[in-house]
């Protein structure tokens, strides 16, 4: 019984890390995701999910951060990148890479910021991650070629093809300049690259979405955005306790558009917003929040006294059309949430 009312509370709690949500204290200025990085996705997705991935790795719960949620071919591209670390020709510095006295030691090729996005590609839709870095593109490529790995054409850009035996064991890559890359399907890469070149419609083109993430780029150290039809899906599926309420699916089926911002230093502050289409609905929404949520306090508060604190700080309110659901998490309390496996809910 203990097990199950866990699970039933974390997936309530998962309503604050949908779709790609991670947590991480914001101990340095909050960076955002460059313009260009955010054009490089097509017009027509209907999510985007952003993170900071520089900021976090000093923390305990990263591994499990890393694994459960970070998309596979991001963490076997790094691992190719790694493998690239002192593959250089004696005598020969790295492009961009100041003399040994001069830098810092260990330094790694890892991917800072991270951003991805189902991408529609033939009838379905698929990862396509572009990730943000310091990378010596012409030293990566020389050490490929040592290894007999050869590109695939993408108009000016270049296509590699996963190699398991340097740490990637599936999907493709594109090393577009010393500062970005891109993994992902290989259609998917391409798509990518022809609006890089400006031969289809970008993100930028995208309204709604677009709305969404000037609201919190550059405002908070992990955020994720989801139009109309991602945010009912999103709902339904990380909040069925709240669907079995006979109001719930009339209340759901109108919701226009979802965001979800992390903020702090100390202790991890969570924004939800949810645009409900009207008054109405979002104070009903906020009634069935609360309810469910008073529910589980009961619970939890015999069965997991740490979750019961987590729901004790969480604040549910309507404000016209739009829902605001705020939650803090200590850095302790979500060390204890990554053990139970608690990111892989969120792919």
């Amino acid at each position: 019984m203990r097990s199950i009312n866990f699970l039933a509370s974390s997936r309530i709690l998962m309503i604050f890390f949908l779709l790609g949500l991670a947590i991480c204290p914001g101990l340095h200025a909050n960076t955002p995701l460059d313009s260009s990085i955010i054009s490089m996705f097509p017009k027509d997705v209907t999510e985007l999910k952003y993170a900071d991935l520089s900021g976090s790795r000093q923390f305990a719960w990263f591994p499990q951060f890393q694994a459960q949620l970070v998309p596979n071919d991001v963490l076997g591209l790094e691992q190719l990148l790694e493998a690239t670390q002192g593959a250089q020709p004696e005598g020969v510095q790295p492009e961009g890479v100041p003399p040994e006295g001069d830098q810092p030691p260990e330094q790694h090729p890892y991917i800072e910021q991270v951003a991805w996005a189902q991408v529609p590609i033939s009838g379905s839709t698929h990862i396509v991650a572009i990730g943000v870095g310091q990378f010596d593109v012409g030293a990566i490529k020389m050490f490929l070629d040592s290894h007999g790995v050869s590109p695939i054409p993408a108009g000016s850009y270049e296509i590699y093809a996963a190699q398991p035996d340097l740490g990637m064991p599936e999907g493709y890559f594109s090393l577009i300049d010393n500062r970005t890359v891109a993994v992902g399907p290989l259609e998917g890469l391409q798509r990518i690259l022809e609006i890089r070149a400006q031969k289809q419609p970008n993100l930028s083109g995208n309204a709604d979405l677009m709305t969404l993430i000037s609201q919190v780029n550059g405002q908070a150290v992990f955020w994720s955005v989801l139009d109309a039809a991602q945010a009912r899906t999103a709902v339904q599926h990380l909040v069925p306790e709240v669907m079995k309420f006979p109001q719930a699916n009339d209340v759901v089926v109108k919701l226009k558009q979802l965001s979800i911002s992390v903020k702090g230093s100390e202790e991890m502050q969570f924004d939800f917003k949810v645009d409900s289409g009207s008054p109405k609905d979002a104070i009903v929404l906020s009634q069935l929040l609360e309810a469910s949520m008073l529910a589980q306090r009961h619970q939890s508060a015999q069965d997991n006294p740490d979750l019961a604190k987590v729901l004790d700080g969480m604040v549910i309110k309507s404000s016209g059309n739009e829902l605001d659901v705020r939650l803090t998490v200590t850095e302790d309390q979500m060390r204890g949430l990554a053990d139970q496996n608690t990111f892989r809910l969120l792919m």
